[in-house]
Protein backbone atom coordinates (compact mmCIF):
# COMPACT_ATOMS: atom_id res chain seq x y z
CA UNK A 1 0.00 0.00 0.00
CA UNK A 2 1.05 3.48 -1.26
CA UNK A 3 1.36 6.44 1.29
CA UNK A 4 -0.69 9.32 0.26
CA UNK A 5 3.12 11.23 1.04
CA UNK A 6 4.53 9.14 -1.39
CA UNK A 7 1.85 9.78 -4.17
CA UNK A 8 2.15 13.10 -3.84
CA UNK A 9 5.86 13.35 -3.91
CA UNK A 10 5.53 11.01 -7.15
CA UNK A 11 3.24 13.37 -8.49
CA UNK A 12 5.22 16.41 -7.53
CA UNK A 13 7.91 15.03 -9.57
CA UNK A 14 6.07 13.90 -12.51
CA UNK A 15 4.70 17.34 -12.49
CA UNK A 16 8.19 19.04 -12.58
CA UNK A 17 9.55 16.76 -15.21
CA UNK A 18 6.95 17.36 -17.35
CA UNK A 19 7.37 21.18 -16.89
CA UNK A 20 11.19 20.92 -17.40
CA UNK A 21 10.49 18.68 -20.48
CA UNK A 22 8.36 21.72 -21.40
CA UNK A 23 11.07 23.91 -21.43
CA UNK A 24 13.37 25.00 -24.07
CA UNK A 25 16.80 23.48 -23.69
CA UNK A 26 19.72 26.30 -23.65
CA UNK A 27 22.08 26.32 -26.45
CA UNK A 28 25.63 27.28 -25.71
CA UNK A 29 26.25 30.53 -27.02
CA UNK A 30 30.25 29.32 -28.57
CA UNK A 31 29.96 25.23 -28.65
CA UNK A 32 33.65 23.43 -28.59
CA UNK A 33 34.26 21.97 -31.81
CA UNK A 34 34.61 18.36 -31.91
CA UNK A 35 34.24 17.74 -35.93
CA UNK A 36 37.38 18.80 -37.78
CA UNK A 37 38.24 18.99 -40.85
CA UNK A 38 40.93 19.26 -43.56
CA UNK A 39 43.20 16.86 -41.93
CA UNK A 40 42.48 17.74 -38.33
CA UNK A 41 44.49 19.95 -36.03
CA UNK A 42 47.53 17.85 -35.40
CA UNK A 43 48.13 17.91 -39.39
CA UNK A 44 47.23 21.43 -40.04
CA UNK A 45 50.83 22.89 -39.64
CA UNK A 46 51.64 20.82 -42.97
CA UNK A 47 48.32 22.19 -44.69
CA UNK A 48 49.56 25.94 -43.90
CA UNK A 49 53.12 25.17 -45.04
CA UNK A 50 51.80 23.69 -48.02
CA UNK A 51 49.20 26.14 -49.14
CA UNK A 52 51.27 29.25 -48.30
CA UNK A 53 54.27 28.07 -50.79
CA UNK A 54 51.98 26.53 -53.83
CA UNK A 55 51.14 30.23 -55.39
CA UNK A 56 54.47 31.00 -55.59
CA UNK A 57 55.50 27.48 -56.93
CA UNK A 58 53.29 27.34 -59.64
CA UNK A 59 54.16 30.87 -60.74
CA UNK A 60 57.64 29.96 -60.42
CA UNK A 61 57.40 27.42 -62.34
CA UNK A 62 55.97 29.44 -65.05
CA UNK A 63 58.25 31.46 -66.50
CA UNK A 64 60.26 31.87 -63.00
CA UNK A 65 63.77 31.44 -65.01
CA UNK A 66 66.19 33.04 -67.57
CA UNK A 67 64.23 31.03 -70.07
CA UNK A 68 60.76 31.43 -69.21
CA UNK A 69 59.88 28.22 -70.12
CA UNK A 70 56.39 27.14 -68.06
CA UNK A 71 57.57 24.44 -66.54
CA UNK A 72 60.74 24.27 -66.83
CA UNK A 73 62.29 21.25 -68.74
CA UNK A 74 63.72 18.59 -65.94
CA UNK A 75 60.19 18.81 -64.37
CA UNK A 76 59.59 16.85 -67.65
CA UNK A 77 63.02 14.68 -67.63
CA UNK A 78 63.18 14.57 -63.89
CA UNK A 79 66.87 15.92 -63.58
CA UNK A 80 66.06 16.97 -60.43
CA UNK A 81 69.30 18.15 -59.57
CA UNK A 82 68.41 21.39 -62.07
CA UNK A 83 65.68 22.41 -59.50
CA UNK A 84 68.73 24.35 -57.88
CA UNK A 85 69.60 26.61 -60.64
CA UNK A 86 65.38 27.70 -60.79
CA UNK A 87 65.77 28.40 -57.05
CA UNK A 88 68.29 30.53 -57.56
CA UNK A 89 66.80 32.29 -60.16
CA UNK A 90 63.56 32.91 -58.25
CA UNK A 91 65.51 34.03 -55.57
CA UNK A 92 66.51 37.16 -57.77
CA UNK A 93 63.59 38.29 -58.09
CA UNK A 94 62.76 37.78 -54.54
CA UNK A 95 65.01 40.51 -53.13
CA UNK A 96 64.61 42.07 -49.82
CA UNK A 97 64.06 45.42 -52.38
CA UNK A 98 61.73 43.69 -54.22
CA UNK A 99 59.43 42.01 -51.59
CA UNK A 100 59.78 45.64 -49.38
CA UNK A 101 58.42 47.27 -52.54
CA UNK A 102 55.83 44.39 -53.43
CA UNK A 103 54.23 44.78 -49.72
CA UNK A 104 53.81 48.74 -50.12
CA UNK A 105 51.95 48.25 -53.67
CA UNK A 106 49.57 45.15 -51.67
CA UNK A 107 49.29 47.33 -48.53
CA UNK A 108 48.11 50.25 -50.63
CA UNK A 109 45.96 48.31 -52.80
CA UNK A 110 44.07 46.62 -49.25
CA UNK A 111 43.89 50.01 -48.36
CA UNK A 112 42.33 51.68 -51.38
CA UNK A 113 39.61 48.96 -50.95
CA UNK A 114 38.84 50.00 -47.66
CA UNK A 115 38.15 53.45 -48.29
CA UNK A 116 36.36 52.01 -51.68
CA UNK A 117 33.89 50.12 -48.58
CA UNK A 118 32.85 53.62 -47.63
CA UNK A 119 33.14 56.44 -50.54
CA UNK A 120 31.28 54.20 -53.45
CA UNK A 121 28.12 54.86 -53.31
CA UNK A 122 25.42 52.27 -52.96
CA UNK A 123 22.52 50.64 -50.26
CA UNK A 124 23.31 49.23 -47.05
CA UNK A 125 21.44 45.74 -46.38
CA UNK A 126 21.08 43.25 -43.56
CA UNK A 127 22.26 39.84 -44.08
CA UNK A 128 20.33 36.42 -42.92
CA UNK A 129 19.90 36.04 -39.42
CA UNK A 130 23.17 34.88 -37.49
CA UNK A 131 23.05 31.97 -34.83
CA UNK A 132 22.64 34.36 -31.97
CA UNK A 133 19.95 35.94 -33.92
CA UNK A 134 21.67 39.08 -35.13
CA UNK A 135 21.50 40.65 -38.69
CA UNK A 136 24.38 42.57 -39.72
CA UNK A 137 24.70 45.25 -42.13
CA UNK A 138 26.86 45.24 -45.51
CA UNK A 139 27.55 47.76 -47.92
CA UNK A 140 26.88 46.97 -51.70
CA UNK A 141 29.00 48.47 -53.95
CA UNK A 142 31.75 46.22 -55.04
CA UNK A 143 30.58 46.78 -58.86
CA UNK A 144 31.40 50.34 -58.06
CA UNK A 145 34.73 49.17 -56.61
CA UNK A 146 35.78 47.53 -59.60
CA UNK A 147 34.70 50.89 -62.08
CA UNK A 148 36.81 53.17 -59.74
CA UNK A 149 39.74 50.82 -59.66
CA UNK A 150 39.89 50.67 -63.34
CA UNK A 151 39.46 54.23 -63.60
CA UNK A 152 42.23 54.87 -60.41
CA UNK A 153 44.87 52.17 -62.33
CA UNK A 154 43.42 53.62 -66.90
CA UNK A 155 44.43 57.38 -65.07
CA UNK A 156 48.29 56.06 -64.25
CA UNK A 157 48.46 54.11 -66.67
CA UNK A 158 47.70 57.57 -68.95
CA UNK A 159 51.12 59.17 -67.87
CA UNK A 160 53.35 55.95 -66.71
CA UNK A 161 51.64 53.82 -69.99
CA UNK A 162 52.25 50.57 -70.36
CA UNK A 163 55.39 50.28 -67.89
CA UNK A 164 53.07 50.47 -64.94
CA UNK A 165 50.72 47.00 -65.81
CA UNK A 166 53.84 45.38 -67.22
CA UNK A 167 55.84 46.15 -63.78
CA UNK A 168 52.97 44.48 -62.01
CA UNK A 169 53.28 41.12 -64.35
CA UNK A 170 57.21 41.28 -63.80
CA UNK A 171 56.72 41.01 -59.96
CA UNK A 172 53.73 38.69 -59.71
CA UNK A 173 56.75 36.39 -57.52
CA UNK A 174 57.37 39.40 -55.11
CA UNK A 175 53.67 40.54 -54.86
CA UNK A 176 52.49 36.95 -54.22
CA UNK A 177 54.48 36.64 -51.11
CA UNK A 178 53.43 39.63 -50.22
CA UNK A 179 50.13 38.80 -49.72
CA UNK A 180 51.02 35.49 -47.63
CA UNK A 181 52.89 37.04 -45.49
CA UNK A 182 49.74 39.93 -45.34
CA UNK A 183 46.90 36.74 -45.16
CA UNK A 184 49.26 35.66 -42.20
CA UNK A 185 49.17 38.92 -40.42
CA UNK A 186 45.42 39.63 -40.38
CA UNK A 187 44.62 35.98 -39.61
CA UNK A 188 47.10 35.84 -36.50
CA UNK A 189 45.88 39.81 -35.48
CA UNK A 190 42.24 38.47 -36.27
CA UNK A 191 42.94 35.32 -34.04
CA UNK A 192 44.17 37.25 -31.31
CA UNK A 193 41.44 39.84 -31.83
CA UNK A 194 38.74 36.86 -30.97
CA UNK A 195 39.44 37.05 -27.59
CA UNK A 196 38.37 40.26 -26.68
CA UNK A 197 35.72 40.62 -23.65
CA UNK A 198 33.29 43.63 -23.74
CA UNK A 199 30.33 44.32 -21.48
CA UNK A 200 28.26 43.68 -24.28
CA UNK A 201 29.25 40.07 -24.62
CA UNK A 202 31.39 39.39 -21.31
CA UNK A 203 31.81 35.34 -22.85
CA UNK A 204 33.48 36.86 -25.71
CA UNK A 205 32.14 37.41 -30.06
CA UNK A 206 29.78 34.99 -31.53
CA UNK A 207 32.39 32.26 -32.75
CA UNK A 208 32.37 29.66 -35.69
CA UNK A 209 30.92 26.35 -35.21
CA UNK A 210 33.72 25.09 -36.58
CA UNK A 211 36.64 26.86 -35.69
CA UNK A 212 36.39 26.51 -31.27
CA UNK A 213 38.10 23.75 -30.53
CA UNK A 214 40.92 24.83 -28.31
CA UNK A 215 43.62 23.92 -31.14
CA UNK A 216 45.51 27.17 -31.54
CA UNK A 217 46.49 26.64 -35.30
CA UNK A 218 43.70 24.51 -36.15
CA UNK A 219 41.25 27.35 -34.99
CA UNK A 220 43.80 30.00 -36.50
CA UNK A 221 43.37 28.22 -40.05
CA UNK A 222 40.03 27.51 -40.22
CA UNK A 223 38.83 30.99 -38.04
CA UNK A 224 37.49 31.52 -34.56
CA UNK A 225 35.38 34.55 -34.61
CA UNK A 226 32.50 34.49 -37.11
CA UNK A 227 32.39 37.82 -38.59
CA UNK A 228 35.27 39.67 -37.18
CA UNK A 229 34.00 43.44 -37.32
CA UNK A 230 35.88 47.17 -36.16
CA UNK A 231 32.36 48.96 -36.31
CA UNK A 232 30.51 48.47 -39.52
CA UNK A 233 33.47 47.13 -41.39
CA UNK A 234 33.54 43.71 -41.68
CA UNK A 235 36.67 42.03 -42.55
CA UNK A 236 35.22 38.66 -43.96
CA UNK A 237 32.77 40.74 -46.32
CA UNK A 238 35.42 42.80 -47.53
CA UNK A 239 38.16 40.24 -48.39
CA UNK A 240 35.24 37.56 -49.55
CA UNK A 241 35.30 39.96 -53.41
CA UNK A 242 36.65 42.73 -53.16
CA UNK A 243 40.71 42.95 -53.08
CA UNK A 244 41.30 39.50 -54.55
CA UNK A 245 38.74 39.22 -57.16
CA UNK A 246 39.58 42.64 -58.76
CA UNK A 247 43.13 41.71 -58.10
CA UNK A 248 42.62 38.96 -60.18
CA UNK A 249 41.71 40.66 -63.29
CA UNK A 250 44.59 43.53 -62.62
CA UNK A 251 47.01 40.42 -63.12
CA UNK A 252 45.59 39.35 -66.33
CA UNK A 253 45.70 42.74 -68.01
CA UNK A 254 49.19 42.82 -66.56
CA UNK A 255 50.04 39.56 -67.90
CA UNK A 256 48.01 40.91 -71.71
CA UNK A 257 50.18 43.88 -71.71
CA UNK A 258 53.25 41.78 -70.69
CA UNK A 259 52.41 39.70 -74.00
CA UNK A 260 51.65 42.93 -76.25
CA UNK A 261 55.20 44.49 -75.26
CA UNK A 262 57.17 41.19 -75.53
CA UNK A 263 54.92 40.73 -79.20
CA UNK A 264 55.90 44.31 -80.19
CA UNK A 265 59.75 43.35 -80.25
CA UNK A 266 59.60 47.38 -78.54
CA UNK A 267 61.48 48.36 -75.23
CA UNK A 268 58.35 48.65 -72.36
CA UNK A 269 59.91 52.06 -72.14
CA UNK A 270 59.06 53.14 -75.36
CA UNK A 271 56.48 50.71 -76.34
CA UNK A 272 52.90 52.42 -77.44
CA UNK A 273 49.41 51.45 -76.46
CA UNK A 274 48.37 50.72 -79.66
CA UNK A 275 51.66 48.37 -80.31
CA UNK A 276 50.33 46.79 -77.24
CA UNK A 277 47.30 46.09 -78.05
CA UNK A 278 48.37 44.89 -81.81
CA UNK A 279 50.29 42.46 -80.22
CA UNK A 280 47.94 40.91 -77.71
CA UNK A 281 46.49 37.51 -79.49
CA UNK A 282 43.13 35.89 -79.42
CA UNK A 283 43.92 33.65 -76.87
CA UNK A 284 44.65 36.43 -74.10
CA UNK A 285 41.44 38.19 -75.17
CA UNK A 286 39.69 35.02 -74.30
CA UNK A 287 40.92 34.22 -71.20
CA UNK A 288 40.59 38.15 -70.37
CA UNK A 289 36.94 38.04 -71.37
CA UNK A 290 36.02 34.84 -69.66
CA UNK A 291 37.70 35.67 -66.39
CA UNK A 292 36.40 39.11 -66.25
CA UNK A 293 32.64 37.86 -67.03
CA UNK A 294 32.80 35.98 -63.89
CA UNK A 295 34.46 38.48 -61.91
CA UNK A 296 32.04 41.22 -62.85
CA UNK A 297 28.78 38.40 -62.28
CA UNK A 298 29.88 38.02 -58.54
CA UNK A 299 30.67 41.75 -57.83
CA UNK A 300 27.32 42.37 -59.40
CA UNK A 301 25.25 39.85 -57.63
CA UNK A 302 27.17 40.95 -54.46
CA UNK A 303 24.28 40.54 -52.39
CA UNK A 304 23.57 36.75 -53.05
CA UNK A 305 26.75 36.05 -51.34
CA UNK A 306 25.36 36.87 -48.02
CA UNK A 307 23.05 33.74 -48.12
CA UNK A 308 26.58 31.30 -48.64
CA UNK A 309 28.40 29.43 -46.04
CA UNK A 310 31.29 31.65 -46.18
CA UNK A 311 29.94 34.20 -44.49
CA UNK A 312 26.47 32.40 -42.76
CA UNK A 313 28.73 29.61 -41.41
CA UNK A 314 32.84 29.34 -41.25
CA UNK A 315 34.85 31.43 -39.69
CA UNK A 316 36.83 33.98 -40.75
CA UNK A 317 40.77 32.56 -40.58
CA UNK A 318 43.59 31.91 -42.04
CA UNK A 319 41.87 29.56 -44.64
CA UNK A 320 39.51 32.19 -46.47
CA UNK A 321 42.21 35.40 -46.02
CA UNK A 322 44.18 33.24 -48.20
CA UNK A 323 41.94 31.51 -50.55
CA UNK A 324 40.36 35.24 -50.96
CA UNK A 325 43.89 37.45 -51.39
CA UNK A 326 46.14 35.43 -52.47
CA UNK A 327 45.13 31.84 -53.76
CA UNK A 328 42.46 33.18 -56.13
CA UNK A 329 44.38 35.91 -57.77
CA UNK A 330 47.35 33.86 -58.08
CA UNK A 331 46.41 30.65 -59.02
CA UNK A 332 43.11 31.77 -61.18
CA UNK A 333 45.43 33.75 -63.48
CA UNK A 334 47.94 31.69 -63.89
CA UNK A 335 46.58 31.13 -67.78
CA UNK A 336 47.21 34.85 -68.69
CA UNK A 337 50.65 34.03 -67.21
CA UNK A 338 51.77 31.26 -69.73
CA UNK A 339 50.03 33.15 -72.67
CA UNK A 340 52.13 36.13 -71.43
CA UNK A 341 55.30 34.11 -72.23
CA UNK A 342 53.89 31.66 -74.54
CA UNK A 343 51.32 32.98 -76.90
CA UNK A 344 48.91 30.53 -78.70
CA UNK A 345 47.26 31.39 -82.14
CA UNK A 346 43.62 30.18 -82.79
CA UNK A 347 41.50 29.38 -85.93
CA UNK A 348 38.27 30.80 -85.99
CA UNK A 349 36.84 27.53 -85.63
CA UNK A 350 38.42 27.20 -82.53
CA UNK A 351 37.63 30.15 -81.09
CA UNK A 352 34.28 29.90 -81.86
CA UNK A 353 34.20 26.32 -80.59
CA UNK A 354 35.66 27.65 -76.90
CA UNK A 355 33.27 30.21 -77.04
CA UNK A 356 30.46 27.76 -77.80
CA UNK A 357 32.18 25.62 -74.72
CA UNK A 358 32.21 28.38 -72.63
CA UNK A 359 28.26 29.51 -73.37
CA UNK A 360 27.31 25.76 -72.98
CA UNK A 361 28.61 25.80 -69.39
CA UNK A 362 26.72 28.94 -68.37
CA UNK A 363 23.54 28.28 -69.80
CA UNK A 364 23.53 24.46 -67.83
CA UNK A 365 25.09 26.44 -64.53
CA UNK A 366 22.68 29.50 -64.94
CA UNK A 367 19.50 27.75 -65.88
CA UNK A 368 19.51 24.81 -63.53
CA UNK A 369 20.80 27.06 -60.47
CA UNK A 370 17.42 29.65 -62.02
CA UNK A 371 15.43 26.42 -62.28
CA UNK A 372 16.14 25.07 -58.64
CA UNK A 373 15.88 29.10 -56.78
CA UNK A 374 12.46 29.18 -58.63
CA UNK A 375 11.20 26.00 -57.40
CA UNK A 376 12.03 27.13 -54.33
CA UNK A 377 10.31 30.79 -53.73
CA UNK A 378 7.21 29.47 -55.48
CA UNK A 379 7.01 25.72 -56.51
CA UNK A 380 3.12 26.56 -57.84
CA UNK A 381 4.48 29.40 -60.43
CA UNK A 382 3.67 28.87 -64.21
CA UNK A 383 7.43 28.38 -64.86
CA UNK A 384 7.30 25.51 -62.65
CA UNK A 385 3.93 23.54 -63.38
CA UNK A 386 5.64 21.22 -65.17
CA UNK A 387 8.50 19.93 -62.90
CA UNK A 388 7.83 16.77 -61.20
CA UNK A 389 9.24 16.04 -57.70
CA UNK A 390 9.10 13.51 -54.76
CA UNK A 391 8.00 14.36 -52.06
CA UNK A 392 10.09 13.93 -48.77
CA UNK A 393 9.14 13.05 -44.75
CA UNK A 394 10.65 16.33 -44.05
CA UNK A 395 8.29 18.03 -45.96
CA UNK A 396 10.66 19.01 -48.80
CA UNK A 397 10.31 18.34 -52.05
CA UNK A 398 13.45 16.78 -54.21
CA UNK A 399 12.80 17.89 -58.22
CA UNK A 400 13.16 14.71 -60.73
CA UNK A 401 12.59 16.69 -63.66
CA UNK A 402 14.01 19.71 -65.90
CA UNK A 403 17.57 19.98 -65.28
CA UNK A 404 17.45 18.41 -61.67
CA UNK A 405 16.10 15.26 -63.61
CA UNK A 406 19.66 14.84 -65.87
CA UNK A 407 22.07 14.85 -62.97
CA UNK A 408 21.83 15.37 -58.60
CA UNK A 409 24.31 18.25 -59.60
CA UNK A 410 24.23 19.25 -62.50
CA UNK A 411 24.89 22.39 -61.86
CA UNK A 412 28.51 21.50 -60.86
CA UNK A 413 29.19 19.96 -64.64
CA UNK A 414 28.16 23.98 -65.98
CA UNK A 415 30.49 25.34 -63.70
CA UNK A 416 33.28 22.50 -64.47
CA UNK A 417 32.58 23.52 -68.22
CA UNK A 418 33.36 27.14 -68.13
CA UNK A 419 36.68 26.44 -65.94
CA UNK A 420 37.70 23.98 -68.71
CA UNK A 421 37.21 26.97 -71.30
CA UNK A 422 39.06 28.91 -69.29
CA UNK A 423 41.93 26.68 -69.45
CA UNK A 424 41.50 25.17 -73.25
CA UNK A 425 42.73 28.56 -75.09
CA UNK A 426 46.71 28.01 -73.64
CA UNK A 427 47.01 25.19 -75.82
CA UNK A 428 48.21 21.27 -74.88
CA UNK A 429 52.23 22.96 -74.54
CA UNK A 430 51.97 22.88 -70.93
CA UNK A 431 49.68 21.13 -67.84
CA UNK A 432 50.19 23.66 -65.41
CA UNK A 433 47.82 26.52 -67.28
CA UNK A 434 45.06 23.45 -66.57
CA UNK A 435 45.60 23.75 -62.97
CA UNK A 436 42.75 25.73 -62.10
CA UNK A 437 40.53 22.91 -64.06
CA UNK A 438 42.13 19.81 -62.25
CA UNK A 439 42.09 21.72 -58.60
CA UNK A 440 38.23 22.81 -59.37
CA UNK A 441 37.50 19.31 -60.65
CA UNK A 442 39.03 17.93 -57.11
CA UNK A 443 36.97 20.38 -55.79
CA UNK A 444 33.40 19.90 -57.00
CA UNK A 445 34.25 16.62 -56.39
CA UNK A 446 34.50 16.97 -52.73
CA UNK A 447 31.83 19.19 -52.15
CA UNK A 448 29.54 16.99 -54.43
CA UNK A 449 30.43 13.79 -51.61
CA UNK A 450 29.85 16.19 -48.56
CA UNK A 451 26.61 17.37 -50.49
CA UNK A 452 25.43 13.18 -50.94
CA UNK A 453 26.34 13.04 -47.21
CA UNK A 454 24.21 15.81 -45.27
CA UNK A 455 21.05 14.83 -47.95
CA UNK A 456 21.52 11.44 -46.75
CA UNK A 457 21.25 12.50 -43.22
CA UNK A 458 18.69 14.64 -43.85
CA UNK A 459 15.96 12.77 -46.23
CA UNK A 460 17.05 8.98 -45.39
CA UNK A 461 15.55 6.53 -47.11
CA UNK A 462 14.04 9.23 -49.19
CA UNK A 463 17.38 10.06 -50.45
CA UNK A 464 17.55 6.72 -51.76
CA UNK A 465 14.08 6.71 -53.62
CA UNK A 466 15.38 9.88 -55.12
CA UNK A 467 19.00 8.59 -56.26
CA UNK A 468 17.05 5.75 -57.97
CA UNK A 469 15.04 7.86 -60.23
CA UNK A 470 17.88 10.27 -60.68
CA UNK A 471 20.71 7.76 -60.99
CA UNK A 472 23.44 10.10 -62.14
CA UNK A 473 25.21 12.48 -60.45
CA UNK A 474 27.24 14.59 -62.95
CA UNK A 475 27.49 13.33 -66.28
CA UNK A 476 24.19 11.42 -67.56
CA UNK A 477 24.88 7.86 -68.69
CA UNK A 478 28.67 8.30 -67.24
CA UNK A 479 28.57 9.39 -63.65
Amino acid sequence: MVSKTASGKRSQNAATETANAAKPVLQLRNPVTHHFEFLGPYLTPLVIAALTVLPTTLNGLCGGGDDHQCPPSWVYTMEWGQHTQLVEQIGLQLTEARVLRAVMVVCGWMTLHACLYYVVPGCWIKGTQIRDGAVLTYPINAFGALIASYAIIAGLSAVYGPALLYWVADNTLPLCVASTLLCLLQSGLLYSYSFRVTTEFPDGPLLAEGGNSGYALYDFFIGRELNPRVGSFDFKYFCELRPGLIGWTVLNAANAVRQGVSVSGVSVETVTWAQVFEGIGMSMWLVLTFQLYYVVDALWNEAAILTTMDITTDGFGFMLNFGDLAWVPFTYSLQSRYLALHPVDLSPFTVTALIGLKLTGLYIFRGSNGQKNAFRTNPNSPTCAHLKYLETKSGSKLLISGWWGIARHVNYTGDWLMALSWCLPTGFGSVLPYFYAIYFGVLLWHREMRDEHKCKAKYGKDWDRYCQVVKYRFIPGIY
